[in-house]
């Protein structure tokens, strides 16, 4: 025999591999429930310090609070106090400018009613010059415009009598011009009269040729009649006679006409030149004795024009020299007004903010007051809040310390003083757990040293246990059948035991040692039960 093969039997191997994955995967849970504690505690700490910070700066913060609260109430009530004084003293300023104010007013007053009259005074006499010059001025317009129409009723009289003349002279010449284009236009009628006449005679015989033709001349199939042409060309001559006729008569008719135009204007010009030369000599005569009274009214009116003037200018600087005393005496009583507005002024701002001081220190007050109900309400949630996150942290500090334990007594070190304890545990622990499933699962052999190692009972030959349980010791021997035992057997197993047990029938031997029975090497023959039973007995 070469090898032998060791095998689990029953089904105690495979509970006692369940037990120990079971408890492996426990402990991997304590393993990998530690960390997680551990976080949830240094979270817990942390967020206890961070709010334990947050709730004593809230706390400070109030406390602040009410300390600038009570600074700020202290402040404003000196600072109305003081506003108070500032505006009684404003007051008895604005006491004493009003007193101050009455004799300057009451004389701008009176300067100013002065001075009005002596501008509406000015303004009167300006009014009067202006009117006297405006006077002037007309007269003036109206002197140039008759000599104006003076020169131009001269100028008249003059062309009047030269043109009167030449019509004259030129109008029986018109007149027989006009006669002449007169009956020019009546020939130049007549023949166009004659010309329409000559163009409808030869269209009316053209037609009656045409009327005579056939389908197949007037499709152009047959060859049309010879008379025809003839007549068409006949019909072009008489259409540009009649056109020329037409254009002449229109030229005629026209030149007529302008030469009845000029000739009639000439008449009428001469009609009525007459009367209108007479009219120039009328408008000139006329317009002399308008000038020589024109003339006159303007000396007049230019002598009162100086005196009005003279009048105004004194009126004006009168009115001037009221204006400057009135403006005087006014800016002194405005002066004093202002100081009265100012003073008023200054006093109610005084008292605004006076009002507003004792405002902001009510205000400031009632939030100081406010400020410290909510710091005694938030101090006590603040004990409170605490109180159950002081329990949370124990809780947590519990749970972590519970589990630690757990990890160091799987491990056999604490985790916290050496961190790589975890993971070469969690390693060796999932490395085992795989072993003892492939085990279960009957994936690969198993180890005969961890069969030896951990089984309670092996059963085998001697020779089988020996080959597979090189090195092993065990407890106790238990031999079924010794009797058959051999000594080279019995020692494979002797050796590796602490104590035997053999149990046979009483006389039997191994097979190899019967035959030498009752010889004279009987007691050497004897196998290791029959030995033990021999010494048993003695």
């Amino acid at each position: 025999m070469r090898g032998a093969a060791l095998r689990p039997v029953g089904e105690a191997w495979r509970q006692a591999w369940e037990t120990e994955v079971r408890l492996l995967r426990r402990g991997l849970m304590w393993l990998e429930q530690w960390p997680r504690d551990a976080a949830a505690l240094q979270a817990v700490q942390a967020e206890h310090l961070r709010r334990g910070e947050e709730l004593e700066a809230e706390r400070a913060a109030l406390r602040n609070g009410i300390e600038e609260a009570g600074n700020a109430a202290a402040e404003a009530e000196r600072f109305a106090i003081e506003a108070e004084a500032e505006a009684e003293r404003l007051a008895a300023v604005q006491e004493e400018a009003e007193a101050e104010l009455v004799e300057p007013r009451a004389e701008a007053d009176r300067l100013r009613v002065e001075a009005d009259r002596a501008a509406d005074e000015a303004t009167a006499q300006t009014r009067t010059a202006d009117a006297s010059y405006a006077r002037c001025v007309q007269l003036d317009e109206r002197a140039k415009t008759a000599q104006s129409e003076l020169q131009g009723a001269r100028e008249a009289e003059a062309s009047l009598t030269d043109e009167l003349a030449r019509a004259r002279e030129a109008l029986p010449a018109a007149a027989e011009e006009a006669h002449r284009l007169t009956a020019a236009d009546a020939d130049a009628a007549a023949e166009g009269h004659a010309s329409y006449y000559r163009l409808v005679s030869a269209e009316s015989a053209l037609s009656g040729v045409r009327r005579k033709m056939t389908l197949g001349q007037r499709l152009h199939v047959a060859s049309p009649p010879s008379e025809l042409r003839g007549l068409r060309d006949e019909v072009k001559a008489r259409t540009r006679e009649a056109d020329e006729a037409a254009k002449r008569a229109r030229e005629a008719k026209d030149a007529a006409e302008h030469a009845e135009r000029v000739r009639r204007g000439l008449a009428s010009f001469v009609s009525e030149g007459g009367a209108r030369l007479e009219q120039a000599k009328e408008a000139q005569e006329r317009l002399g004795t308008e000038l020589t009274w024109l003339a006159a009214e303007r000396e007049k009116a230019g002598a009162e024009h100086e005196e009005h003037a003279r009048l105004a200018s004194a009126a004006v600087e009168r009115a001037t020299e009221a204006g400057l005393r009135a403006r005087t005496a006014h800016q002194a009583a405005q002066e004093i007004e202002d100081r009265v507005a100012a003073a008023r002024t200054s006093r109610e701002e005084a008292l605004a903010a006076a009002t507003r001081a004792r405002t902001d220190a009510e205000s400031a007050t009632a939030n100081a007051e406010e400020m410290t109900a909510t710091l005694d309400r938030r101090t006590a949630e603040a004990a409170e809040e605490m109180a159950v996150r002081d329990s949370d942290l124990e809780t947590a500090t519990q749970t972590e310390s519970r589990t630690r334990e757990n990890v160091a007594e799987i491990c056999g070190a604490d985790p916290a003083e050496d961190p790589e304890v975890v993971p070469s545990h969690q390693r060796r622990a999932m490395a085992r757990i795989e072993q003892l499933t492939g085990y279960m699962e009957g994936g690969r052999a198993v180890e005969s040293e961890v069969l030896l190692r951990t089984a309670d009972v092996v059963v085998g030959t001697p020779l089988g246990a020996a080959l597979t349980g090189s090195g092993q010791e065990f407890d106790a021997l238990i031999v079924a059948d010794a009797g058959a035992l051999t000594d080279a057997e019995f020692l494979i197993g002797a050796v590796r035991t602490h104590r035997w047990v053999l149990v046979g029938a009483p006389g039997s031997r191994p097979p190899e040692y019967r035959e030498y029975a009752g010889g004279p090497c009987d007691r050497l023959v004897r196998g290791p039960f029959e030995r033990a039973s021999i010494a048993t007995e003695d």
